[in-house]
């Protein structure tokens, strides 16, 4: 028993309620956040951020060769 219930005689089942309305808004928030997400286009270049992480020219070229690198290694696979 929380020390909140034996002080104010409180039913103990009424704060399970109150954590599953809790859980709930913060489920609804969640789901929210990701359909967001989805619609702004964040999940379309998922790969490029590793890329473009450690990339430190201004004109982002070693990341555009390493991208057209995989880019060829992937094509050479699915042609062997």
């Amino acid at each position: 028993m929380c020390p909140n219930c034996v002080l104010n005689q409180a039913n103990p089942e009424s704060g399970i309620w109150i954590a599953f309305g809790i859980c709930g808004i913060f489920f609804v928030m969640a789901v929210v956040a990701i359909l967001w997400a989805f619609k702004n286009g964040d999940f379309e270049d998922v790969e490029g951020s590793k890329f473009e992480m450690l990339d430190d020219d201004e004109d982002g070229e070693a990341s555009r060769r390493a991208k057209e690198q995989i880019k060829r290694l992937r094509e050479q696979k699915g042609e062997a």
